[in-house]
């Protein structure tokens, strides 16, 4: 039920460890993700591995960044080094980037720990959340019901209580509809104030 600001403050106090957080999405996640299908790809085993060692950094005193070791997740349309971003598409499905995103890269600077990446729907332009490759993102609160888009898997995700926080996108509503439809906050901050490197489309 924390949010990202709660988490960090109480990594930071040593009150819960960023593996102790990460596994509790991760077992969340397991829970939910079969009905509500929002997070698409996971790198469970490489959180728990990076969770250890903020842990040993916090206990150190040598965290730096405001979220340290805080699980979050990222819009699929965002690349993660080592991770697909298809768009949904099924002919990238075995496309895998290279480098992170701009955005993504930022974050890991704060110090998170990326859980998996959510769905969205083909190239982010449609306000529902589905496509041919992942299938479609339910509304946690009614599984019948859209998740809105393009930012559905994440808004599905952290309303379900799937992460702490998460990355989207937006250009005419992908954050703020499905925030929205699945009742938690979603910013979109002004235009250019935040690099579009490695996102598809770009």
């Amino acid at each position: 039920d924390m949010d990202a600001t709660a988490l960090a403050e109480k990594l930071r106090r040593l009150e819960v460890s960023s593996l102790e957080a990460a596994n509790a999405y991760i077992a969340h996640i397991q829970k939910v993700n079969p009905r509500v299908n929002c997070m698409v790809e996971d790198r469970f085993e490489e959180v728990c591995r990076e969770a250890q060692r903020a842990d040993a950094k916090l206990r150190e005193g040598k965290a730096e960044g405001r979220l340290f070791g805080v699980p979050v997740s990222i819009k699929e349309s965002y690349d993660v080094a080592g991770m697909k971003t298809t768009g949904g598409l099924p002919y990238r499905s075995k496309l895998t980037a290279e480098e992170d995103a701009e955005v993504v890269r930022r974050v890991k600077a704060e110090g998170a720990v990326i859980l998996g990446k959510t769905n969205t729907p083909v190239l982010c332009f449609c306000l529902e959340t589905n496509n041919k490759l992942y299938g479609r993102t339910n509304n946690p609160w009614n599984l019948s019901r859209t998740a809105g888009g393009s930012s559905g898997g994440e808004a599905a995700l952290i309303a379900a209580g799937g992460a702490a926080v998460g990355v989207g996108s937006d250009i005419g509503g992908s954050i703020r509809m499905p925030s929205h439809f699945n009742g938690v906050g979603g910013f979109k901050c002004g235009k250019k104030q935040v690099p579009g490197a490695g996102h598809l489309p770009d």
